[in-house]
């Protein structure tokens, strides 16, 4: 290829290859893959019309540029569409006897059992989720306060702080016995 125009294509793949170390310190993953993609072709266009060990070099240290690009594009990750806190926020469960008369039976024999007998304990169901198996905490009459998994009825180590905006108000042990009892 003649020496003028193989400095001109060269030099347009440069700024290119400048252009997309831009785009990557701005995280611009989907632009620079695209810009990526388009700098790719020109050096795969160029690459065959090199001559002489000066130019074919010269396409050599172009082509490993281009690799160390490609490694730091997918090192980047796509943006998040909508997160909980800037976008619209998942509407909470409100929890009221009808709604907890409408959980499982094998689930309700669960919080049931876990409530001890205690029949001045009471029963409080987190309000995020499905509200299908929600996790729950209750607080005996000796105080004590227990967590649980929904899935699995397991106790939890860790309990949200006491006035949590994620549970319900307190369900009465009658309540539970109730709602278990409508369903047999």
């Amino acid at each position: 290829m003649e020496p003028n125009k193989f400095r001109e294509s060269r030099q347009a793949i440069n700024r290119m290859c400048d252009h997309i170390d831009q785009l990557i310190e701005k995280k611009a993953m989907e632009e620079s893959k695209a810009s990526f993609e388009e700098v790719n072709a020109e050096l795969e266009a160029l690459r065959p019309q090199a001559e002489g060990e000066i130019q074919e070099r010269s396409v050599k240290n172009l082509g490993m540029k281009l690799n160390i690009l490609q490694g730091k594009i997918s090192k980047l990750k796509a943006k998040k569409t909508t997160t909980r806190r800037s976008g619209t926020a998942k509407s909470l469960i409100v929890w009221d006897e009808e709604r907890v008369g409408q959980l499982s039976a094998p689930f309700l024999k669960k919080v049931f059992a876990n409530m001890a007998g205690d029949k001045d304990a009471k029963v409080f169901f987190g309000t995020t989720g499905k509200g299908i198996r929600p996790n729950y905490r209750i607080e005996f009459n000796d105080k004590r306060v227990l967590g649980f998994t929904g899935s699995g009825h397991k106790p939890q180590e860790d309990l949200p702080a006491s006035g949590a905006k994620n549970l319900s108000p307190p369900f009465a042990f009658e309540v539970i016995e109730a709602a278990l009892m409508n369903k047999k």
